[in-house]
């Protein structure tokens, strides 16, 4: 059977807005969370990244919203600013694709209170945005908790994580105990499920993140180098595979004003986003790299969450994470809508062993491969020869002579040093 929104339950309007982006065909995640979810069941929802969890959880809530009505019926809470943007761009491009009367409003910290009041008297169906602005304006009378129906937490797994479980208990607590409450994320601990169920009744696991498993259009890749020389590596990288848009990710924040500086050095259009910067800062750098005037945005785990930017072709790690969740994070920021897409790590030899843990864990195949004349190659692993460097001069020159081979085609330090000596005490004799 042909797979589509209208079998999947989507009504007739929404398909057609869809179809003005572009989007025919629904994912796994899309087609199995519609019946649940309007059903108003609690759900928790498990899909990798870049697997379209987006609309997966805005379709329904859509359907489900009485647009008769004017007061706000669902709340989605967001782990960063940034993908608070993105869900409220996409709401507001299905409503106008659609025709499909509902209102959204964005609410975030950081942004001027005082508009997002004036917005708020509009009457929105569904409010989008950070947990702790949303609580102060719930305790400001600003957003009336018991009007709403359905909260959906995206990015699940950090949102409930020990930082920030206490800030979705608060707006979670203002409501009526009858609200539904949606979780979805492209991983789930036992410890965010234990969690999930404290806030929750009896809710529907849905799991399309078979073992971790990417989609089979990324193709992943490992390079070695020391670790004085990734930066090297990577220069060559931005130049040699032509990258337009290509996100670079590191392990510390504290690294990425280091890392742009020595990219933008060299003349690659790099920007960094950082936890701590500013919300218009962090807003421009994204900007600059959607509409492709940079090439490449470095960025940590932290900084990146939720992050979608159209269009990444490569996604390099400077420094490996140490856990498979976050690589998986990490390579979905490319690949996405079925296009091709590479996610490239440079490693030490120390560092070899999380590649061997991320074929063993997550089911991928790596290729190691390698920068020859600007190109990306197989890599040739081929011992190099060695010399003891404890023999003597004369010693060593003796030892090496053993084999005609060695002699003619390497000729490395302590050779030419034996040879010289060897030169010289032929000298003395005559």
């Amino acid at each position: 059977m042909e797979n589509s929104f209208e079998k999947a339950g989507v009504m007739p309007e929404l398909v057609k807005g869809l179809e003005k982006q572009g989007i025919t065909i629904p994912t796994e995640i899309q087609s199995i969370i519609i019946k649940p979810f309007m059903d108003k069941k609690d759900i928790v929802a498990m899909s990798y990244t870049g697997s379209g969890k987006t609309l997966a959880y805005l379709l329904p809530l859509f359907m489900n919203v009485d647009t008769t009505l004017r007061s706000t019926q669902a709340i989605i809470l967001t782990p960063t600013h940034e993908l608070a943007v993105q869900v409220y761009r996409q709401a507001e491009l299905l409503a106008e694709n659609s025709g499909v009367n509902v209102k959204s409003a964005l609410i975030i910290g950081g942004a001027n209170i005082q508009r997002q009041i004036d917005k708020l008297k509009e009457k929105p169906q569904i409010v989008i945005g950070s947990s702790g602005r949303i609580f102060d304006l719930i305790k400001k009378r600003k957003i009336q908790a018991h009007t709403v129906k359905t909260i959906v937490i995206d990015e699940a797994d950090r949102m409930i994580d020990d930082l920030n479980i206490s800030g979705v208990e608060a707006v979670v607590k203002t409501t009526l105990r009858d609200r539904q409450i949606v979780m979805l994320s492209a991983s789930v601990t036992d410890e965010a499920s234990k969690r999930a169920m404290a806030l929750m009744k009896e809710p529907v696991f849905l799991n399309v993140s078979s073992n971790e498993k990417l989609p089979e259009n990324i193709e992943h890749i490992y390079i070695t180098a020391e670790q004085r020389e990734k930066i090297i590596v990577i220069r060559k990288l931005v130049h040699g595979e032509n990258i337009k848009k290509g996100i670079v990710f590191i392990n510390n924040n504290e690294n990425i004003e280091v890392i742009v500086d020595k990219l933008n050095y060299h003349g690659i259009k790099a920007v960094g986003i950082y936890g701590k910067a500013h919300k218009y800062d962090r807003r421009n750098a994204i900007e600059d790299m959607r509409e492709g005037r940079v090439n490449i945005l470095v960025s940590s785990d932290l900084s990146a969450r939720g992050l979608d930017i159209p269009g990444v072709t490569h996604v390099i790690n400077i420094d490996i994470p140490e856990e498979p969740v976050y690589y998986l994070h990490r390579a979905g920021r490319t690949g996405r809508a079925g296009e091709k897409g590479k996610c490239i790590s440079v490693v030490t030899d120390f560092e070899k062993k999380w590649i061997r843990k991320y074929e063993k864990t997550l089911g991928i195949k790596f290729k190691h491969m390698e920068m020859s004349y600007g190109k990306l190659v197989e890599a040739k692993n081929i011992p190099a020869k060695k010399i003891n460097k404890n023999l003597k001069p004369f010693e060593a020159m003796k030892r090496v002579k053993t084999d005609k081979e060695n002699v003619n085609k390497d000729k490395g330090f302590f050779a030419k040093k034996a040879e010289k000596s060897l030169k010289k005490q032929k000298n003395i004799k005559k």
